[in-house]
């Protein structure tokens, strides 16, 4: 089964892990996830919590600011040292400009008291931007900002106008004061509905209650907005210091609510932060505890199972501790444990049955050691045979060469007496003619005899062959059988390869006698003339001499190789047919490399050889495809095999045995070679 491609990476590491390592790897990278996210809720419960610690910081900073703007509405001299004081405790909500902005002389006059309680409006609006009290998201503790950061300066500064209004007549005037009317009015009912909402929105009991000052100040404002309307006919300033007074006992309530309220969602904040880390915690904790279990456990049961198994691919079936859990190397261990009860009953089997072969064997190879003593002693009895009567036939040629031998020098004698000579050489030069039909007949019965010895010694690697056969059946008993075979095949094939060098001397023989016959001829006919002829029988005569002595030579050497094939013990045979020499050039395509144009020597249905160029690498048993044979007339591509490289006196040859992929390449091979052999003149194979 493939391996899925979105896999290979992970699986690429994987499989350099051991078993442990990889279950640890995997541990780890879980909780990479849940660390992660650990982290990031402490984060964003750290964020909630300074943003409500911003807000209680804004709280601390508000008070003083609404109790200093209540005092200067109501006529008082206000406390400006503590909203400075508590300004400089919290530089990071960055109130200096705002605070700047605030009168630092105290206020005498009604327009100066409005133009402080508009600044420190401005710094209790900022103080609320810049702690995030404005964007308070709980409904509960906004409500309770609402009143506090936006109603209650409102109608503080609502009020101030009120008090710092003109002592004129006309529209504007009445305009001012509906509008300022309106503005107390207004907040009032912002300050009561804030209040209920609050109370009817939070999880703290009797928040209403602890509020009861800002309802009842929200009474005093509406009542003054009232009196503000019905004193439009006659407009002017207002006595304010009952609501100023009023608002300024809300501020305290409203502060220690909302301090209150930002508590106890920060202690929340806390609460469930630590609640959520110590359950992170303790399933950290489990989870490490489990995996180390699973880990030890994991590697023991490895380590068991390595052992086991490395112990019976080292042959040792002997009892060891094995996984016996139920998971799945619990299943392996079990299975161990059966195969290897299995494995010492299959080896006691075997041993059982390995006696038995034994011997079997003993018994085949003692009929097979007869056998092969007895092809042996038949296949000498026969080269013995084949080579006596090819030495017989030999040694009668070489009686027959010495009577050409005396014949010539008979001749020889008799050139000084003309008339005599004539005649003795006529008489001569016959029997030579008899004694040279003789010996071609001989040389023909000699040449039957090797053909008869080749074809014995064909039938001899036939059964030496079938013996190797039997012996390789034998295994190793019959180890010795399958030496001797090889002895007996290798003598066969020097009886062939003798043979063949007889077969070429009788052909010398043959050319010889047929030069010796061709002499003589020209000596008979040229005994007509006593004088010339003389002079030219002398010549032939010592022509013929010296032929004799190159058949004597010859003959002589032909018998010592008969009498020697007997003991010879040849190479083994390396060509299993006919070679053709043949040139021209071939490309031999190596899987994945360029072509290398190599020149071609020879070449057999079996294979060919080349001569390499420099510095081509071809190496032995190299998988090649051999291309260019024959050119458009040729075979086409043949893979093949390197078989050697580099031997014999030619080191940059090389032999490739060719290896068809098909049934239709093998025949044209074939056909191709044969083609080739026809055109040589050799036999084919």
């Amino acid at each position: 089964m493939a391996t899925p491609a979105v896999l290979r990476p992970v699986l690429a590491a994987a499989d350099r892990m051991k078993t442990s390592v990889r279950l640890g790897t995997l541990v780890l990278v879980l909780m990479v996830p849940g660390v992660a996210a650990t982290y990031g809720y402490v984060q964003e419960v750290r964020t909630k919590i300074a943003f409500s610690a911003a807000e209680r910081d804004g709280v601390d900073v508000v008070r003083p600011a609404l109790l200093a703007l209540a005092d200067t509405v109501a006529g008082g001299q206000p406390d400006l040292g503590a909203v400075r004081a508590a300004v400089g405790r919290h530089p990071g909500l960055g109130l200096s400009a705002a605070l700047a902005a605030v009168p630092a002389q105290p206020p005498a006059t009604a327009p100066q008291r409005l133009a402080l309680a508009s600044a420190l409006a401005v710094l209790v609006t900022e103080a609320g931007n810049r702690s995030n009290l404005i964007l308070d998201p709980d409904l509960d503790s906004f409500y309770v900002m609402d009143a506090q950061i936006v109603q209650l300066p409102r109608a503080l500064v609502a009020a101030a106008k009120a008090a710092a209004a003109d002592t004129v007549d006309g529209n504007a005037a009445v305009a001012n004061q509906a509008v300022r009317a309106g503005e107390l009015s207004a907040a009032a009912d912002s300050l009561a509905y804030d209040v209920a909402t609050a109370d009817a929105s939070t999880r703290a009991d009797g928040l209403g209650g602890r509020l009861s000052a800002v309802t009842q100040a929200s009474t005093v404002v509406s009542a003054l907005a009232t009196t503000l309307t019905g004193s439009l006919a006659d407009p002017g300033p207002a006595d304010v210091r009952a609501a100023a007074t009023a608002l300024r006992g809300a501020v305290a309530p409203l502060s220690d609510a909302l301090d209150d309220l930002l508590d106890t969602r920060i202690d929340g904040f806390g609460r469930q932060r630590l609640v959520v880390l110590s359950i992170t915690a303790a399933g950290f904790a489990l989870a490490a505890w489990f995996a180390a279990g699973v880990l030890w456990r994991t590697r023991h049961d490895v380590a068991l199972t390595v052992r086991g198994v490395g112990a019976i691919a080292d042959g040792d079936l002997g009892d060891r501790a094995l996984p016996a859990g139920r998971d799945e190397l619990g299943d392996i261990g079990r299975a161990v444990a059966a195969a290897r009860g299995r494995m010492l009953a299959q080896e006691e089997e075997l041993r059982t049955a390995q006696t038995i072969r034994e011997e079997q064997v003993r018994v085949s190879f003692q009929h097979q050691r007869q056998a092969e003593l007895r092809l042996r002693d038949r296949a000498q009895a026969i080269i013995d045979e084949s080579t006596s009567v090819i030495a017989e036939e030999l040694r009668l040629v070489t009686e027959q060469v010495g009577d050409v031998r005396a014949a010539s020098a008979t001749i020889d004698q008799g050139i000084s007496a003309t008339d005599a000579a004539t005649t003795a050489a006529v008489a001569h030069a016959r029997r030579a003619e008899d004694v040279i039909t003789s010996l071609e007949e001989s040389l023909r019965r000699v040449a039957a005899t090797a053909s008869l010895v080749q074809g014995i010694a064909g039938q001899t690697r036939l059964l030496a062959l079938n013996a190797t056969i039997e012996a390789a059946r034998a295994g190793e008993l019959g180890q010795g059988f399958t030496v001797v075979a090889d002895e007996v095949k290798e003598l066969a094939t020097s009886t062939s390869d003798s043979t063949e060098q007889i077969t070429r001397t009788i052909g010398d023989l043959e050319r010889d006698t047929a030069e010796m016959a061709e002499a003589i001829a020209a000596m008979v006919a040229g005994i007509a003339s006593v004088g010339g002829a003389a002079t030219s029988l002398r010549e032939v005569a010592a022509d013929q001499g010296a032929v004799v002595g190159r058949l004597t030579d010859r003959m002589g050497r032909t018998i010592e190789r008969v009498e020697e094939m007997s003991g010879l013990a040849a190479q083994l045979e390396r060509r299993r047919t006919e070679r053709v020499v043949a040139a021209g050039t071939v490309r031999l395509r190596r899987r994945g490399q360029d072509p290398v144009e190599a020149e071609l020597r020879n070449i057999s249905t079996g294979g060919i050889r080349v001569r390499l160029p420099a510095g081509a690498d071809l190496r032995t048993g190299e998988l090649v495809d051999v291309d260019g044979l024959g050119g458009a007339d040729g075979p086409g591509p043949i893979p093949g095999r390197v078989e050697n490289v580099g031997e014999g006196d030619e080191p940059r040859e090389a032999g490739l045995q060719l290896v068809p992929g098909d049934a239709a390449t093998a025949e044209r091979l074939d056909r191709w070679v044969d083609g080739l052999t026809r055109g040589a003149g050799l036999p084919v194979p």
